[in-house]
């Protein structure tokens, strides 16, 4: 009896310990195969991703310390409105406006890019989508910084380019348009099955409005070039107008947030810091009657519209009431407000730009200009009678005495609430005029009162990447807030 007994315990020791050896074996097996590793990637799921980082940056840090307010759309409380004075002091915020730019929306899409241009994942639909998400986010960074890596850019995982040249942003800019241009030709005869039929958080692969996108975005980077590159400027938005672009409501680029609490301007109108608006929006909106100053500008506690004034110093910010100035309006800063990348609004104000520059035709500049400006006072669901009140106004008619002024100074308030690209408007054209900081009770920074041009590059790329940034700065000039990126002439 004790011989079986003993002959069991062998059996069983013998079987714990295969299973062991059996177990381990996987695991080593499972190590040999890179447990980070996707064997299978889904490009849909990226190309989400990529789409979601892309709306959320328009509410980034980028945008609610910095572009906010450069543009005078607003002025934050605490230390979120240091920026404001013009300083430049930012270095771990700069950093992270880059990286996370590189690490969520560059990142995602050329994975995207990659899968879709590979043999046996390739599909020439889906690559001509994802080139126009790329081509935002490439803008937005170009934009920003001024040189930056871009040909070699965001390819750390899929090509092991850990230390990427930083190229010229006019080179930059005829790539992006070229891109564009072939996503366009690409998208006018293709399959939508080929395309992204459960995964378009934006067209809901409505190719058809897609082409108007992509066109609508050539169209918007062929006139920021018209001081730097007249040449090309003129060849790109004529080759703009003669596609189909946005033109209705219908064809904006927006998306509503769900996750978490929704539109992050929500949490800074509810939570800490607070935004209030600048008295520049206020006063222009006020001082032409115009409706979307309900839209944009919540009440005071007294009932009025309260705007309150960029670049203050410390002490004159501290006797500035801030609290009681009016918030942001309920109709951009709800749970469920929605967030823009372009509307056909700021495209029928491009195109009378355009006519007015290009063809010299006043007349027709007039027609797209109050085109852009009822279809911005129907993108917020104005009242019928407010718009034809506000139709019938001599805003809303170039005067003839400064018409690029007038143009300039309504793209301003129909980018609301795209604030980043307000202040690359503002760079490019010189409106609204954003006067030099000369008042005593204003701060003028590290740029001696001058609007801001562009972010510095940190000192972390500046470590990590040391030699590629050099270059980039020995080209484009010194890293500096005051030195202007290559597009910017005014």
């Amino acid at each position: 009896m004790k011989n079986i007994q003993k002959t069991m315990k062998k059996i069983l020791v013998l079987m714990v310990m295969l299973a062991i050896s059996f177990s381990c074996q996987n695991h080593l097996d499972d190590l040999r195969d890179d447990p980070n590793a996707v064997t299978s990637i889904d490009d849909a799921a990226l190309f989400t991703k990529a789409v979601r980082s892309l709306f959320q940056s328009t509410t980034d840090e980028s945008v609610s310390r910095f572009a906010g307010h450069y543009g005078h759309y607003f002025v934050a409380g605490s230390t979120a409105r240091l920026p404001d004075q013009y300083g430049d002091g930012f270095d771990v915020l700069y950093n992270s406006m880059f990286s996370e730019m590189y690490g969520g929306v560059i990142r995602h899409i050329e994975e995207v890019l990659t899968i879709t241009s590979t043999e046996g994942t390739k599909n020439e639909v889906r690559h001509a989508i994802a080139d126009v998400i790329a081509v935002l986010g490439y803008a937005k960074l170009t934009d920003a910084f001024g040189e930056i890596p871009y040909f070699e850019g965001g390819k750390g995982k899929t090509q092991g380019i850990i230390h990427p040249k930083y190229d010229p942003q006019e080179l930059i800019y005829e790539d992006m348009i070229d891109r564009l241009s072939s996503s366009i030709t690409i998208l006018k005869n293709a399959d939508p099955a080929m395309a992204y039929p459960n995964s378009d958080p934006i067209f809901n692969n409505d190719l058809n409005k897609w082409v108007r996108f992509a066109n609508s975005v050539r169209l918007r980077l062929g006139m920021r070039l018209r001081d730097a590159n007249n040449t090309l400027s003129r060849q790109t938005v004529t080759q703009s107008l003669s596609e189909p672009l946005m033109e209705t409501n219908d064809h904006n680029a927006f998306m509503i947030e769900t996750e978490g609490n929704g539109n992050r301007w929500f949490t800074m109108r509810t939570g800490f810091p607070s935004i209030k608006m600048s008295t520049l929006l206020v006063d222009q909106l006020q001082s032409t009657d115009d409706p979307r100053l309900a839209v944009y500008v919540s009440k005071d506690g007294n009932g009025d519209y309260n705007g309150m004034t960029n670049g203050l110093d410390d002490t004159a910010f501290g006797n500035s009431n801030f609290a009681a100035r009016s918030d942001m309006g309920l109709a951009l800063s709800s749970k469920e407000s929605k967030l823009y990348l372009m509307t056909a609004s700021e495209i029928w104000l491009l195109r009378a730009e355009a006519a007015l520059a290009y063809d010299n035709d006043p007349a027709q500049a007039n027609v797209l200009y109050r085109n852009g400006i009822e279809t911005s006072l129907n993108q917020w669901e104005v009242d019928a009678t407010e718009i034809t009140d506000f139709m019938n106004s001599p805003e809303a008619s170039l005067s003839g005495a400064n018409d690029a002024l007038q143009i300039g100074t309504q793209m301003w308030v129909a980018l609301v609430p795209n604030y980043f690209e307000g202040w690359s408007h503002i760079r490019r054209t010189g409106y609204p005029i954003i006067a030099d900081r000369t008042a005593p009770n204003l701060a003028q920074g590290a740029t001696n009162g001058v609007l801001p041009k562009r972010f510095l590059y940190s000192s972390f790329e500046l470590s990590s990447n040391n030699d590629n940034v050099l270059e980039a700065i020995s080209r484009q000039g010194a890293n500096k807030i005051d030195t202007p990126v290559w597009w910017d002439k005014n």
